[in-house]
């Protein structure tokens, strides 16, 4: 607050504190005049005076009730923006974690059987490869081996009939 706001509000207070103390000096200046003469135009005076000072106090009531509203209003506002942000925040926070824990349940499910396909198919694919290469590579052997004595067969075929034929 700037002293120019909290001067400004003594003032005010220090207006009412006057106005409060002129509106008790005529009436006691006015009914210590009625105590000793009366006076139709005194005593009407008076009747002003307690009537002005009535409406000054209802004024007042009017003005500190508008406050009080205003405040308690303000204060309402606070609590239910509190309560809301609390009740949403933790619905919101429980909502997310099931979200996220549902999807992150079906992306990963999904992810775990893409890859391991993928990977399933790709080393199926090099053993198969590999077992076939391993297997014709055997297979190579073995011909060449037969093939190979096959011919020392028949080349000992043939020189024990070209032995036999000329002997």
């Amino acid at each position: 607050m700037s002293l120019s706001t909290l001067s400004g509000r003594f003032r005010g207070r220090q207006t009412q504190f006057h106005i409060e103390l002129v509106y008790g000096l005529l009436f006691i200046a006015g009914f210590g005049y009625l105590v000793f003469r009366v006076d139709p135009r005194v005593a009407a005076f008076e009747g002003g005076l307690v009537i002005g000072y009535l409406l000054r106090i209802w004024e007042k009531m009017s003005i500190y009730e508008r406050i009080l509203e205003e405040t308690i209003s303000q204060e309402a506002e606070q609590q239910v923006e509190a309560e809301v942000e609390e009740q949403v925040g933790d619905e919101v926070e429980t909502e997310v974690e099931e979200q996220v824990g549902v999807e992150v349940e079906e992306q990963v499910a999904d992810e775990v059987e893409q890859q391991v396909g993928e990977e399933v198919s790709e080393s199926l694919e090099e053993e198969v490869e590999e077992q076939v290469e391993a297997e014709v590579g055997d297979l190579d052997e073995q011909i060449d081996e037969r093939v190979t004595e096959q011919l020392e067969e028949a080349d000992e075929h043939r020189s024990d009939r070209a032995d036999d034929s000329t002997a």
